[in-house]
C-alpha cells in the first residue's frame, strides 16, 4: 500500500511541477464539460482566454468520443463512447491542451496528412478550408472541421505525435497552444 501512496504522491507532484490544471481520463459526458467551463472561467479570468480553451478543449472530447479505438458503454448516452485522456497544462504566457487515445493503425497515414496540411495554411487559407469542409455533403464527423476549428481558434499549429502500441493500435497524441493574450 505504501508504494501505492507513494506512486499517486510522485503523480501529484508532478502534475504541480508541470503546472497541470485540469487532467480528465475516460469518457466525457454533458456534465463533465459544463463543470470544465466552469472551472476554466474561474481559474483564468479572462472571459476570452477560457471560452477559446473551452472551445478546445470540447473538440479535443468530441475527437475521443467519435474517434478513440478504445470505447466503453456510456450509461448517460446509451451507447460506446471513445476513451481517452485530456489535460491543460499552464505556462506563463499560454496554455497548451492536450488529449490523446488510442487510434486504429489504418487511419494514421490520412489523420498525418490532415494536421500537417492544416499546418500549412495561415489564417485566410484555414477560414476558407474550414467553410469549404462545411459545405462537403459528408459534413459532421471525419470532416476535418474539429482539426482545422482548433487551429483556427488557437493561432498556432496542430502539434502530434504518434506512438505504435502494437500491429492493430498506437496511441495519437495532440497538443493545441493557446495564448493568454
Amino acid at each position: 500500500m505504501s508504494n501505492e501512496k507513494l506512486t499517486l504522491f510522485n503523480y501529484f507532484n508532478d502534475m504541480n511541477n508541470q503546472e497541470i490544471i485540469l487532467t480528465f481520463k475516460g469518457t466525457i459526458s454533458q456534465e463533465i464539460l459544463a463543470d470544465v467551463g466552469i472551472s476554466l472561467r474561474s481559474k483564468l479570468g479572462s472571459y476570452s482566454v477560457s471560452k477559446k480553451t473551452f472551445a478546445i478543449f470540447v473538440e479535443l472530447a468530441q475527437n475521443i468520443y467519435h474517434h478513440s479505438a478504445e470505447k466503453e458503454f456510456s450509461t448517460s448516452k446509451g451507447r460506446t463512447a471513445g476513451v481517452g485522456v485530456i489535460l491543460i497544462q499552464n505556462h506563463r504566457d499560454y496554455l497548451v491542451l492536450s488529449s490523446g487515445n488510442l487510434i486504429e493503425n489504418y487511419k494514421i497515414e490520412g489523420l498525418i496528412e490532415r494536421c500537417d496540411y492544416i499546418n500549412t495554411l495561415g489564417e485566410d487559407d484555414l477560414k476558407e478550408y474550414y467553410m469549404k469542409q462545411r459545405k462537403r455533403p459528408t459534413g459532421g464527423i471525419g470532416a476535418n472541421i474539429g482539426l482545422i476549428d482548433m487551429a483556427r481558434r488557437s493561432g498556432h499549429p496542430l502539434e502530434y505525435q504518434i506512438v505504435e502500441i502494437d500491429d492493430e493500435t498506437s496511441f495519437f497524441a495532440l497538443s493545441i497552444k493557446v495564448d493568454k493574450e
